[in-house]
């Protein structure tokens, strides 16, 4: 029973997983709109009930959250990524009080941990399952661009204009498939600058470990700490500040997810305690957007701090699906589960199908553009994961093994 607990829990973040992927399309193909893209663009003069309002200052902007749900990625890395190690090394056993507390049923996402993690074989394991997707990807992007050559449409909307200067020249593209390689935002396959997060994260890992253990001690300290410094981030426009913070949360979360689960069992038997989760949940989505929400309201440095809110948005997300069964099981649904799996291929094949098919479609019939490239996106995105995707991942598997030292990934636990 436990060990299914733990993979339901883990089924529940592999769906969310999918969730954010979906949006991510969703978004993408609402701006293939001119009038979304224009109000997306400014929110003067949108009026109220109009396409644009419902996408983007209205509370159904959630579903059309992209850049927001990429924030929720962030954070999942962060989690998951640290917390595998945690799993593993003696040193960073979970509070002994803590697991005493919890019910089986809340311990199983964290047990004992085998000694060591094996550094050597984590490397070119994740490396090698990020590069050759994304590889794949920018290839995909590049063919796409080759057979319907990009044209400016002025009557596309700002969004589509974006779209129409993408260099397909060698060096561009292997800045692009070179993931850390380039500054700013790739042309051929734009999804890919949040790539270049995850990599570096990915190998500045073994630092986010030891940040994520030493700060258990003073653990909302660092939480304030980390939410300024991205607040710091958004108001000055760095990058780094802006979603790094977002990783070192996830791992605080990886870190304290012991403790976390017993207060979250202690919680769901008191009085009340659904109460307090359901606003929990509700909250994570009111903070990510809030922004939008907001906007028509806002002048800076306002808009910057509002913008900000969408990292404790991700973060509240995030745990409410790691800690609330009730949750988990609503994400447990075969189709979520196929989402989940087929995710990160989605991240990387939906952009130039979707941009391609607005082009062809023209602004007029964007809709017509949608109805092919949503579903032909999701097709893609299977295919990519049946033929490159796991095939990376064995690859991966088998080049680890020749590193590794021998010691076995714990059952539950998502590999790096």
């Amino acid at each position: 029973m436990s060990r299914d607990n733990s993979r339901t829990r883990m089924g529940g973040l592999d769906a969310l997983r999918g969730v954010a992927a979906v949006i991510v399309l969703v978004h993408h193909v609402s701006m293939t709109a001119p009038a979304i893209s224009a109000a997306y663009s400014s929110s003067a003069n949108v009026a109220v009930f109009s396409a644009g309002w419902w996408a983007t200052l209205s509370p159904l902007k959630i579903l059309f959250a992209g850049p927001e749900f990429v924030l929720v990625f962030f954070v999942l890395s962060g989690f998951v990524l640290v917390l595998t190690p945690l799993r593993r090394w003696p040193w960073t056993r979970p509070d002994a009080r803590a697991a005493a507390e919890a019910p089986p049923s809340a311990s199983a996402g964290h047990p004992a941990p085998a000694p060591g993690y094996d550094w050597l074989a984590y490397y070119p394991r994740r490396i090698i399952r990020l590069a050759i997707p994304v590889i794949v990807s920018v290839g995909l992007a590049a063919a796409w661009i080759a057979l319907v050559p990009r044209t400016v449409d002025a009557n596309a909307g700002a969004w589509m204009a974006k779209q129409g200067d993408a260099g397909l020249g060698i060096g561009n593209l292997l800045r692009e498939a070179s993931i850390v390689g380039y500054t700013g935002r790739p042309d051929v396959n734009p999804p890919l600058w949040s790539l270049a997060w995850e990599m570096w994260f990915s190998l500045l890992l073994p630092i986010g470990v030891i940040l994520a253990v030493a700060t258990r001690r003073w653990t909302l300290a660092w939480v304030a700490l980390m939410l300024a410094t991205s607040t710091v981030g958004y108001l000055l426009a760095i990058e780094p500040l802006m979603y790094l913070p977002a990783f070192g949360l996830g791992a605080l979360l990886a870190a304290n997810h012991g403790t976390l689960l017993a207060r979250s069992a202690r919680l769901a038997r008191r009085r009340g305690g659904t109460l307090v989760w359901t606003a929990i949940a509700v909250l994570g989505p009111v903070l990510l957007i809030a922004y939008w929400l907001l906007r028509p309201e806002l002048n800076e440095p306002w808009n910057s701090v509002a913008l900000a809110l969408r990292v404790p948005g991700a973060v509240l997300i995030v745990a409410t699906v790691a800690l609330w069964p009730p949750v988990q099981r609503m994400l447990g649904g075969a189709l979520l589960a196929w989402l989940g799996r087929i995710s990160f291929s989605l991240y990387l094949v939906h952009f130039p199908i979707v941009v391609t098919f607005g082009q062809l479609a023209g602004p007029e019939r964007w809709w017509l553009g949608a109805l092919i490239s949503v579903p032909l996106s999701l097709v893609l995105a299977q295919l990519m994961y049946r033929w490159v995707e796991l095939p990376a991942q064995s690859l991966a598997v088998r080049v680890g093994a020749a590193f590794s030292a021998g010691h076995p990934r714990p059952e539950g636990v998502p590999a790096a």
